[in-house]
């Protein structure tokens, strides 16, 4: 064998080594992918990495599962709640139902409490941690907290898109959100409008309440409880348009703005909403 059909053999098994080892990358990619999905063997208590991860709650804390609740006695479940912890990297956070709590962990979150379409215990507890974090509250959960924690942290009041299981959909993203995508949701035009108060100098441990209500009736339907929280974005109450509220200002209110605007204010809420 000649020196130059030595080095082709040896470029082709070169490059089918390599072919091969981009083809276990992507396999383990998909592995851990599909673990966090699924929330990986634990029950209720479910941990990302410190890369970007794609969290779902696993909604198995209930009665039904024999693991936590033994036959002939009362309830000892979480009624669904779950823990879910993204730690590091720039996770979305999807908690579903149960009253669950979430914390970010370092990074840029995205985290939705749920959309439990009324179906109760639906009250989640949602820490951001350090970074620039995202919380996302439809219309069917219902009164939520959400500590933003250290960077410019938004709370986003929307109608998140779902699939058939009531499962928010996650979409194609840009950016430091391509490798697990972003819920969307519609806040032009859904059916409701926001308030604030101040609540600062109360005994309540939070800066403001985020009060959210119907168009239709005028009732009160939620209260987000917020703390370290720079910016809200809810809809108008007089027409079918994006407000924001700068909660850093001296007297914070809502005023329509665009979608131009929301890019500029958080290029991740502009991602998320239309």
């Amino acid at each position: 064998m000649s020196f130059v059909d030595t080095c082709s053999n040896r470029h082709r098994i070169a490059t089918a080594l390599w072919g091969i080892a981009m083809l276990l990358r992507v396999a383990m990619a998909f592995a851990v992918v599909t673990l966090l999905l699924i929330g990986g063997a634990k029950a209720a208590l479910i941990e990302g990495t410190n890369r970007s991860d794609l969290l779902f709650g696993a909604d198995d804390d209930n009665q039904q599962n024999p693991l936590v609740q033994p036959a002939g006695a009362s309830n000892q479940s979480l009624n669904n709640t779950d823990v879910l912890d993204g730690k590091g990297g720039d996770d979305v956070i999807i908690g579903l139902l149960g009253a669950d709590v979430i914390h970010g962990g370092k990074g840029d979150d995205v985290i939705v409490g749920g959309t439990e379409q009324f179906t109760q215990p639906n009250s989640d507890v949602m820490f951001g941690d350090d970074g620039n974090d995202v919380a996302v509250w439809r219309p069917g959960d219902g009164s939520d907290v959400f500590i933003g924690g250290r960077g410019v942290d938004a709370l986003v009041m929307g109608a998140i898109d779902r699939d058939a299981h009531n499962v928010p959909v996650i979409s194609p993203a840009t950016g430091r959100y391509k490798r697990t995508g972003l819920p969307t949701a519609d806040v032009t035009g859904q059916n409701g409008f926001c308030t604030l108060e101040d609540v600062r100098d109360q005994d309540l441990g939070y800066d403001f309440l985020v009060r959210f209500f119907l168009k239709s009736t005028g009732a009160l339907a939620v209260t987000i409880r917020v703390a370290e929280v720079e910016q809200v974005f809810c809809t108008s109450r007089t027409a079918a348009a994006i407000t924001f509220a700068d909660l850093r200002a001296a007297n914070p209110a809502f005023v329509e703005v665009s979608l131009d605007e929301v890019a500029e204010l958080s290029e991740t809420v502009r991602q998320i909403i239309r």
